[in-house]
């Protein structure tokens, strides 16, 4: 397996930071990620969303058709994680 770098990770980070619009980010992620990469990255942000609104594991994979155990990563990560997906949803609501 490839190593990643702590520099191609960061110039990973800048290039996300680079993008202007909605427009060129679905461009650098149609050419960065499968399209199945790219549905999954949406996936977790609507399930953080719903998770966020207070919706169950129940509701969210009856909703989503998303698995429990995909479920509980997120819900994990909004409770214990870095804070990543908290500022995300706050940007997103305003």
């Amino acid at each position: 397996m490839l190593k990643t770098s702590k520099e191609s990770l960061k110039a990973l980070y800048k290039a996300l930071l680079s993008l202007e619009n909605e427009k060129d980010c679905e461009s650098f992620l149609a050419d960065i990620c499968t399209m199945q990469e790219v549905e999954s990255l949406a996936q977790r942000l609507q399930v953080a969303q719903m998770l966020d609104e207070g919706k169950s594991y129940l509701e969210v994979n009856k909703e989503t058709g998303v698995s429990t155990a995909t479920i509980g990563r997120v819900s994990r990560c909004l409770q214990y994680g870095t804070g990543g997906y908290k500022k995300v949803l706050a940007k997103l609501k305003d």
